[in-house]
């Protein structure tokens, strides 16, 4: 009998079981802790936008060439100056022609535009009011990323020479124009809102807004100053000038005091080279140093050192510097060209572009030029594409590159004579000389507006304010001017029009005439 023996089952199939349960549980641990990577887009980038600065020129009096109307005009074209390219140019017209019109940043890539006239004015012997025809209701806001002017919402009423003024919390308060009246415009509605109302009527005043967001109203047809309070929307009496001033400006210093200087008395008989400052913990106005000069149609910027420079207002190139510190006003280097009711903007490099305005004979210039603090030298820089004065100037930032610029215009030369046989070199010589100083002439046009406000002031160590530049300055080109006296010349620096003489010297005498007293009629909201 055999005997059949079972083989018996290996021991290792229960042990073979486990470890290869161990390792796959191990491998789904693996998956689980450390997952397949997946592919990752590359993001794409964001094209980062550049935005440049650049001096938006507005409007102002210039001069019509076309055939079926040759003269003075009020302006619908506009303009930008590049300080890197130091050249103008042209940009899409605005939507109404505007002169004595007031201009303020909203912000980076914003101007808003408010009031102004649209005619020419004859000079008058009273103030305008608001129901005259000319002067503008409306509003338009420039936009640079578009480079077009589009219609705003209208303001309450008309205002002829009315400041802009923003607030710390971006609305701008419009006051003056002959009128007590005020209002607040709302960048984000889009809406005039009337406001509390001024003490007086006013006319070619200035507004600054103060360190604590409060705003001085000053001039304009009253001695007495006034405080604009934001938090209560009221206005209240904060001291008396020892001037009444029309055409002056008013500059915020680093102190928070306010530089009141030049401008013309009620009667715009003649300028002023007095100067006042206002003390904002004392309510008060105290006597400052006076001018160098009488001044009105002037300019006041504060410069990167603190200083504040003078320019204009003469009848001469003269300019002046004042010195915070000491409370003192010295000699300034002289500009290129006399100027009056022009702009003066403080670029980003501290430098400072002059544009426009009218010479001693009236005529407006279509010449800029850039103040360089630190060799206190004036220099040339490009001309703008119109002749202009009474314009507004307004540093804001562009993207680029610019897309929206017009193409710049060319002048058409005037052909100079071919000499004859018969003509002495003499007389050819003489021929020539005249034909191109004619050809120099800039278009005549009408007077000054109201002065530019002030960039503020950035930290920098002081410059020396004691020593006037060595070098001389570039003369102005001679040319023959219009024999057509502007129609607007009275109001601005009080002086009757002048009859220019055939070849003006380089640095006229500043001659100052005493004109009629006006009667000064204002109009008064109904309360």
């Amino acid at each position: 009998m055999s005997i059949v023996r079972s083989r018996p089952r290996p021991a290792v199939t229960l042990m073979t079981v486990l470890i290869l349960t161990a390792v796959a549980a191990s491998a789904s641990a693996a998956r689980r802790h450390h997952p397949r990577p997946t592919a990752t887009p590359t993001p794409t980038a964001t094209p980062t936008v550049v935005m440049h600065p650049v001096v938006l020129i507005t409007g102002g009096t210039g001069f019509a060439t076309a055939p079926t109307a040759s003269g003075p005009t009020v302006l619908e074209t506009a303009e930008i100056y590049d300080p890197e390219r130091g050249v103008f140019l042209p940009i899409p017209k605005m939507t109404a022609h505007r002169d004595r019109d007031a201009a303020v940043a909203l912000g980076a890539a914003k101007v808003l535009l408010v009031g102004g006239v649209d005619t020419v004015q004859i000079p008058l012997v009273i103030f305008p009011g608001p129901a005259m025809p000319w002067i503008l209701r409306s509003a338009e806001i420039f936009d640079s990323t578009t480079g077009k002017f589009t219609v705003a919402a209208k303001m309450n009423i008309a205002r002829d020479e009315p400041t802009a003024t923003r607030l710390k919390d971006g609305r701008i308060l419009i006051v003056g124009g002959g009128s007590n009246a005020a209002e607040i415009y709302d960048p984000s509605s889009n809406k005039f809102t009337e406001t509390g109302d001024l003490t007086d009527s006013r006319y070619g005043q200035t507004a600054t807004r103060l360190n604590d967001g409060k705003v001085l109203i000053a001039g304009g047809g009253s001695r007495i100053a006034e405080l604009y309070d934001p938090a209560t929307g009221k206005f209240s009496a904060s001291g008396s000038m020892s001037d009444n001033r029309l055409y002056h400006t008013a500059t915020l210093l680093r102190s928070g005091r306010v530089l009141i200087a030049g401008g013309s008395p009620y009667a715009r008989s003649a300028a002023l080279s007095s100067t006042e400052i206002y003390d904002p913990a004392q309510h008060v106005f105290n006597p400052g140093p006076d001018m160098t000069h009488s001044r009105a149609g002037h300019t006041a910027t504060v410069l990167f050192d603190g200083d504040v420079l003078i320019t204009g207002g003469t009848n001469d190139r003269s300019t002046e510097i004042f010195d915070p510190y000491t409370d003192s006003f010295s000699p300034g280097p002289d500009m290129i060209a006399a100027r009056s009711g022009h702009t003066a903007t403080l670029l980003p490099d501290g430098r400072v572009l002059i544009a426009g305005g009218f010479d001693p004979t009236y005529k407006a210039l279509n010449t800029a030029e850039l103040y360089d603090p630190v060799s206190r030298r004036f220099i040339p820089t490009g001309n703008l594409v119109d002749a202009r004065a009474g314009q507004t100037a307004t540093l804001i930032r562009v993207p680029e590159p610019i897309t929206w610029t017009l193409p710049t215009p060319t002048a058409t030369p005037t052909a100079t004579p071919t000499p004859t046989e018969t003509a002495t070199p003499t007389a050819t010589a003489t021929a020539t000389a005249t034909e191109t100083a004619t050809v120099t002439v800039t278009a005549t046009t009408t007077a000054s507006a109201s002065p530019t406000a002030t960039a503020s002031p950035i930290s920098k160590p002081k410059q020396s304010t004691s020593a006037t530049s060595s070098a001389t300055p570039a003369p102005s080109p001679t040319s023959t001017p219009s024999t057509t006296p502007s129609p607007r010349s009275a109001p601005v620096l009080g002086l009757p029009a002048q009859t220019p003489t055939a070849t003006p010297t380089q640095r006229p005498t500043p001659t100052t005439t005493p004109s009629s007293t006006p009667t000064a009629t204002m109009i008064e909201r109904k309360k």
